[in-house]
């Protein structure tokens, strides 16, 4: 185990930076507000936020609250986005005031970017939460996320996460790929995906520094000119992804792993 150092970087986005200390404090705020809104164990909270510091402070704070949190892409056609909401059986969700209003009315939605809520926001305790402080006891068995499918074959489906394998993997990962303090790694998963709860539990348990990819990224020499500048030395990506990547003058990416569909030999050779 580490000690995480509470003035390390925890994400960086473009040239914003938060540290782990404003990290724990505004999710512990959110978290709070979650809280007074009724969110406890196995409660779903839809997280209607593109990937960003935003987003991670949400889902930190879900976790924190003792809730569960939906992620949804708050671009997506407004008939999956309502079917998500429904079959989720949410209440309470976060979103950004940009795509508040084409979101259904039928969840109470906390507007991260909203004057009264920042107001509020303000006025609870950024103090670490403690089960004193939740509506329920956590549990190892109580839902953590829920993840939808994409529907292709027919509606999109809800599989629920719970916390009991969340520990393991995070173990798992820092072994094998090499995690500790000082790793920067990226964030290129959209949160619809679990793959972006991988990426999570690559950098907060040992307090490395996660780079948030811009979400109009999606490979090339955009991509890697990003995985440069910004010093990624561990990053998740799709073989598809991967393949537009020119590995060349990557020289502090440590770690690449690959998922969601078939590695060709050529690209792990490339590689």
């Amino acid at each position: 185990a580490f000690e995480v150092d509470p003035t390390a970087v925890a994400l960086v986005e473009g040239d914003r930076s938060v540290s782990y200390v404003n990290l724990d404090k505004r999710s512990s705020r959110l978290a709070r507000l979650l809280i007074s809104r009724g969110v406890g164990p196995d409660s779903f909270v839809v997280v209607a936020v593109p990937r960003s510091v935003e987003s991670v402070v949400s889902v930190w704070a879900v976790a924190k609250s003792g809730g569960a949190f939906v992620p949804v892409d708050p671009a997506a056609p407004r008939e999956r986005v309502e079917h998500i909401v429904q079959d989720s059986d949410a209440m309470v969700g976060i979103t950004v005031a940009e795509y508040v209003d084409s979101l259904p009315s039928t969840v109470t939605w906390i507007v991260l970017d909203d004057e009264s809520v920042k107001a509020e926001l303000k006025t609870l305790a950024p103090a670490p939460v403690s089960y004193l402080d939740r509506l329920g006891v956590v549990r190892a068995e109580n839902a953590a996320y829920m993840i939808f499918t994409s529907g292709s074959t027919g509606r999109p489906k809800g599989v629920v996460v719970t916390h009991a394998g969340l520990a393991a993997l995070a173990a798992e990962q820092q072994e094998r790929f090499g995690l500790r303090p000082g790793c920067r790694v990226l964030h290129f998963a959209s949160p619809i995906f679990d793959a972006s709860v991988l990426e999570l539990l690559m950098m907060l348990p040992v307090g490395a520094t996660m780079v948030i990819a811009p979400t109009g990224v999606y490979g090339g020499a955009e991509l890697a000119e990003y995985l440069r500048v910004h010093e990624v030395t561990h990053a998740f990506v799709t073989p598809a992804a991967l393949a537009t990547v020119d590995p060349a003058g990557l020289d502090l990416l440590e770690c690449v792993i690959v998922g969601g569909e078939a590695c060709p030999p050529e690209l792990v050779e490339q590689w």
